[in-house]
């Protein structure tokens, strides 16, 4: 499994069939009738596609999108639209794969992505795999959705010396010594 960019997706050799097979296993994951072309808007928006293979198959997928704005101080990532094809649900594949991007940029970007929370409708297993990666739930911050109400998580960033959990842990580490 690896995360390309935009262009490293297009210099593939068969870019074109896996591509083709992205668009699928993501169209079935959220149940759509008809393949909408994803990876070609995220290729549009200069965005990274990730996806896992088993036995030569085209199993989990999902895109990011680098939004820094330069206002900000922070490198902020939108990952979105994680999708595993339902006959290997269950096998811990969306952690995996959001462990990439997270491998890719968790040391320097804030990662948020937004997740279904609708009442009596909540994507629960999505949510357990992003809190396993690190992801936290911001209760306050949600959108309504084509599918109902949506809230943020977020994930802070790992290695920089000034991230917010280095500065946690070295202060964590003077009142210990104190």
């Amino acid at each position: 499994m690896v995360v390309y960019s935009a262009d490293e997706f297009l210099n593939l050799y068969d870019y074109e069939y896996i591509k083709d097979e992205i668009n699928k296993v993501i169209s079935g994951a959220f149940n759509h009738s008809t393949v909408y072309d994803t990876v070609t808007d995220v290729i549009k928006e200069n965005g990274y596609i990730g996806y896992l293979t088993f036995n030569d198959q085209i199993v989990a997928c999902g895109f990011g999108k680098d939004d820094t704005s330069t206002a900000s101080k922070y490198k902020t990532m939108y990952i979105h639209t994680f999708g595993v094809h339902s006959d290997y649900r269950g096998m811990g594949l969306c952690q995996q794969i959001v462990a990439e991007y997270i491998k890719r940029f968790g040391k320097e970007y804030i990662l948020y992505l937004t997740v279904r929370t609708e009442t009596g409708n909540e994507n629960t297993s999505a949510i357990k795999c992003y809190e396993k990666n690190g992801f936290i739930m911001l209760p306050e911050v949600y959108r309504d959705h084509y599918d109902g109400k949506n809230n943020a998580m977020i994930r802070l960033p790992t290695n920089s010396k000034n991230s917010i959990r280095s500065r946690r842990r070295r202060k964590k580490t003077r009142n210990k010594r104190k």
